[in-house]
């Protein structure tokens, strides 16, 4: 019969969900890819918009990993703005959120807002034009909203692209080591004694 033993285990887990979340973005990005290298389009759309979502979260997670190694008060209940401000600060690098890569996660935060807290919203348009008889037989004239331009395969796909040159840019401006950036623990076993 085996004996019982009395030991003190412990254990210390880094948990890095920006790296899941980046991941997601990746396996959706491909798909986007994939369906337009066949040229397919069934539900091309919602790829677009999960993709989106999942490179905005996956910002602000990046945001959150910097902040936690690198800010001695940081909260991860402050809103993005305040994220972007202390960690850019804390990395002593100002991005220019007008021009790519930066203005690409600022597209895509609003996207990820937009759907998170979506309104319901009504278009009108009454123009007069004019056209040869027939030319406007079938027309139909674009009055969605302005971000489901935004949320096409083109600037999702660049905005993938550049939240790599991103996290490249934070990464680097931080001087951690990639180990700090990954999934990781430690622990052990320590005996104290035999019980019967």
């Amino acid at each position: 019969m085996a004996k019982r033993i009395r030991a003190r285990v412990q254990e210390t887990r880094h948990v890095r969900p920006h790296n899941d979340l980046d991941g997601a973005a990746l396996y959706l990005q491909k798909i986007i890819r994939d369906k337009l290298a066949a040229k397919i389009q069934d539900n091309l759309f919602y790829d677009c918009m999960a993709c989106s979502t999942m490179i905005a979260f996956t910002f602000e997670a990046y945001l959150n990993f910097f902040g936690a190694e690198l800010v001695e008060s940081w909260d991860e209940w402050w809103g993005i703005d305040k994220k972007e401000k202390t960690v850019f600060r804390t990395l002593k690098f100002k991005p220019d959120w007008k021009v790519r890569p930066f203005s690409s996660m600022r597209a895509m935060k609003e996207l990820r807002n937009i759907f998170a807290h979506a309104k319901p919203q009504t278009f009108e348009m009454d123009e007069v034009v004019e056209a040869d008889v027939g030319e406007l037989d079938g027309k139909r004239y674009d009055i969605g909203p302005q971000w489901e331009k935004d949320c096409m395969p083109e600037p999702v796909l660049a905005a993938y692209d550049d939240l790599k040159v991103v996290w490249r840019t934070m990464f680097e401006a931080s001087g951690l080591t990639m180990f700090a950036a990954m999934d990781h623990g430690d622990g052990g076993i320590t005996f104290i004694e035999h019980v019967n």
